[in-house]
């Protein structure tokens, strides 16, 4: 035999013997299920309705392939065999899990590049009504006509979730013809551009009258208040004559605040007080130093913005003389001007722009070939409720092709075929060959394009425009600048990005991280904090519950309005610094203001305003767990429950959700009365079989959180509701007093044995995984960001991403960077 040809036999030989050790299911999957795993899951036991006995290695049907991930997972985890058997040779183990890992990552791999990772999916409905009010130019409530969304893995934009029935199209037909219609002014701006000094609003408001020289007085032209007013006592603007964008501007100081500035709330509310709760902004107005606070807002006709001095006390029931040395806000003059939009409005423009407004008489003159009547003067609105403006176009086919092949490659979001343009034009042609008036036959068109498959659905299922399906999975320019506006804008793209895909290579890694630096740095990027961390961290549920007043006598609107804000602006700290993902675990900061600092008993803070703040060593606080906000979503109004709040950070934090309880197993209520403790109730409960598998991972975050209680104050002892013949001051509200009920049994201990005394211990704990916490999110990105859950394949990605931020401390910003450029979200 050739020298030249012994090395090549040997290495056929040794190849072959190595393939032949390789293992198969048969040889060695199928001996190894038999030997540890048949007994539980087999013909007589079959725990968890899995029969392994039965199970095909087919990787190609989705049942299948589901239940082999689950054994996967198990056997990785050391959760299967369980404990109480005997554990097989971890040779064997990883000979098995090696084996099921190629095999699926194969299967899951080979989907994807056929099919793609995410179904076809609709916009939700925050999706909806934002993509309707950034392409007409109109602040447009939508939302709430349109069907709930369903979520999955936590979000609302995952494909799976977003079904589409005939209830969905016939809501987006109607939410299409009342954001058509809104774009059309039925009158000349009614302009306002009026000052109000002290003097002015306490003369415009007949309800003030009584109360000055009690709550309040006046000096001079300036009104000073000493209490918050009731809500139906406005201390406000002159209303505005119709919907629109107004600048506001108010002239006020502090008094008597002994040098610190005075939180101010700014409300939007109509005549009679109604929605209170519409905060605009909180500004801190300095002490003893005239300031002018200006903002421009959205108000609805007949509404004002309100001045609501957060930290004076409340109005009495019975009141003296107003002392001029107590505390007060001086509001020296308040000023609206607008509205600020352009006549008629941009969405016009963008709809009907080059169409001529006119109103009714003057048409109707026109068409008789009479002289035009006189116009009235602004201000004048008997004449606009009979004589309202209306469209007249002199060329209507014309005008309406123009409008709809203009308005279509914006609203689809990427060029449109001749074919497309020329169905919907004919739509509104045939309309106005049926005598319908332009402006129905265009509603028309309108409408059919905005509940159109085109507008409602991502076309990421073709790579190229209108050209049918096609095998690459690859996004094209166009549905990437949609995917990375709906990331983070939750919105169509932009002009930028829409020419960036025009011209080509958006898809290249340096014009993409270019696009997300611009896009993070946009106002727009709020929208990413409200919908991402709103699902992620449940803050979209600070509404749900209303803390019961007896017992949470602390609680107040400023309280509430607080809350949110501080874990909003964490967040957008954290990511704008690109500060480490694992700050949300633990941090030594946080944003407050001086509501929050008082709730957290953090010393010397004053003002309304958030801010970084480095926290005391001892505040118990950092990170996002113990943020009031948090602590309030993960509880009701009345109780907190360790179970709820376990189960939220192994969800939400630690990326390990437990199973479902078991359909017979009764919830556990803690006992307000003050006999039992939650703790002892659920001593009992883990000895329940087919719960201590659960609750030895679900109770220790849980027992680690119940210092806190449902408001996120700290506490030593739970609240009673009824009398327990004990009394306890609250440590941070002095005057306050609360029944005392049990003490709250502080510690616990972790699944695998490790003890910890507190939250500030248990966080210590599991940052020890730093990994975890750091795959967990990166997971929630992608699953948010590609509308997709995680697939067995993308478990590769996933470790080189996290791989990556182990490099570079855990940067969330660099996260972003590094989903953006990852094959998920650059394919279907």
């Amino acid at each position: 035999m050739s020298r030249f040809l012994l090395p090549l036999v040997a290495f056929l030989v040794l190849g072959g013997v190595v393939a032949a050790q390789e293992p198969t299911f048969d040889a060695a999957i199928k001996p190894f299920l038999a030997a540890h795993c048949i007994d539980c899951h087999g013909p007589d036991v079959k725990k968890a309705g899995l029969r392994l006995d039965e199970l095909k290695p087919d990787f190609s049907n989705a049942k299948a392939m589901k239940h082999w991930i689950h054994v996967h997972d198990k056997l990785v985890a050391s959760e299967m065999p369980p404990k109480k058997r005997a554990r097989p040779p971890q040779k064997d183990i990883n000979a098995v899990t090696a084996w099921l890992k190629k095999e699926l990552h194969a299967a899951s791999l080979a989907r994807q590049q056929k099919e793609g990772r995410t179904v076809i999916r609709r916009l939700n409905r925050t999706e909806y009504e934002n993509t309707i009010r950034d392409l007409l130019g109109i602040n447009i409530e939508l939302k709430e006509m349109l069907p709930e969304d369903n979520t999955v893995a936590g979000f609302d934009n995952v494909s799976a979730a977003l079904d589409f029935s005939a209830t969905h199209w016939l809501a987006y037909q109607e939410a299409a013809e009342k954001a058509v219609r809104s774009v059309i002014p039925t009158r000349p701006h009614a302009r306002i551009d009026e000052k109000r000094t002290g003097k002015d609003i306490v003369e415009h408001q007949q309800l003030f009258k009584p109360i000055v020289g009690f709550a309040c007085r006046l000096q001079d032209e300036t009104l000073v208040l000493h209490y918050r007013l009731y809500s139906h006592i406005p201390c406000g603007t002159a209303p505005a004559p119709q919907a629109g964008r107004y600048r506001v501007q108010v002239s006020m100081q502090a008094l008597e605040t002994a040098g610190k500035p005075l939180a101010v709330a700014f409300m939007a509310r109509d005549l009679y007080g109604r929605n209170e709760n519409d905060i605009r902004a909180v500004r801190d107005v300095p002490a003893d130093k005239p300031v002018v606070i200006e903002m421009e807002v959205e108000l609805a006709k007949r509404e004002m913005i309100v001045v609501h001095p957060w930290t004076l006390p409340p109005m009495p029931n019975a009141m003296g003389r107003a002392d001029k040395k107590s505390p007060g806000l001086a509001v020296e003059w308040m000023k609206i001007e607008g509205p600020l939009d352009p006549s008629p409005p941009a969405g016009y423009q963008r709809l009907f722009g080059g169409v001529a407004l006119k109103p009714k008489a003057v048409l109707t003159a026109e068409a008789n070939k009479q002289k035009p009547p006189q116009l009235p003067a602004d201000g004048a609105n008997g004449y606009w409720i009979y004589n309202p403006l209306l469209m007249h176009s002199a060329n209507p086919k014309a005008d309406a092709e123009r409008l709809i092949r203009d308005f279509l490659p914006r609203a689809f979001r990427r060029p449109v075929s001749e074919e497309l343009q020329k169905a919907f034009v004919k739509r509104v042609h045939d309309k106005l060959d049926k005598n319908y008036t332009f402006f129905e036959a265009m509603s028309h068109g309108y409408q059919s394009i905005l509940s159109s498959p085109h507008f409602l659905l991502f076309a990421e299922w073709r790579a190229e425009p209108h050209k049918g399906p096609v095998e690459s999975t690859k996004l094209d320019d166009y549905a990437l600048a949609s995917r990375l506006s709906y990331f983070l804008w939750s919105t169509l793209p932009d002009d930028e990005l829409m020419t960036a895909a025009r011209k080509g290579g958006l898809s290249k890694p340096e014009a993409l991280r270019a696009q997300v630096e611009r896009m993070l740095k946009d106002k727009k990027a709020h929208r990413f904090t409200e919908n991402f961390c709103g699902q992620w961290l449940d803050l979209r549920k600070i509404n749900a519950t209303v803390p019961d007043p007896q017992l949470y006598v602390e609680y107040d609107p400023y309280l509430f309005w607080s809350m949110p804000r501080e874990t909003e602006l964490f967040f957008e700290e954290i990511l704008a610094r690109d500060r480490s993902v694992l700050e949300f675990v633990h941090s030594n900061w946080s944003m407050l203001n001086e509501r929050l600092a008082r709730h957290y008993g953090v010393p010397g803070f004053d003002g309304g305003e958030l801010r970084k703040v480095i926290l005391p060593a001892n505040s118990h606080r950092g990170g996002v767990m113990t943020q009031a906000a948090i602590l309030k979503v993960t509880a009701d109004g009345t109780r907190t429950s360790p179970v709820l709040r376990g189960k939220w950070v192994l969800e939400r934090i630690i990326g390990k959700p437990p199973a479902p309880p078991p359909p017979d197993i009764p919830a556990i209520d803690p006992d307000i009365r003050g006999a039992t403790t939650i703790r002892q109730q659920l001593d009992k409960h883990r000895n329940t079989p087919a719960c201590a598998s659960c609750h030895v991972h679900i109770d220790p975050p849980g027992f680690a959180l119940e210092s806190f209680d449902v408001i996120g104050g700290w506490r030593d002892f739970y609240r009673a509701s009824r009398p327990t013949g004990k009394v306890a001051m609250l440590p941070n509200y002095p005057g306050k007093q609360v029944f005392r009920g049990p003490d709250v049994e502080k510690g616990f201990t972790m699944a695998d044995g490790r003890a910890f005394k507190d939250i500030d211990e248990y966080k210590k704990l599991i940052l020890e995984n730093k990994e975890q916490l750091a795959r967990n999110l990166v997971e929630k990105v992608i699953i948010y960001a590609t509308g997709a859950e995680i697939q067995f394949a993308d478990r590769e990605v996933v470790e080189q991403i996290v791989a990556t931020l182990r490099t570079r401390d855990y940067g969330f910003r660099t996260l972003i960077h590094e989903v953006v450029q990852s094959r998920m979200f650059l394919n279907k």
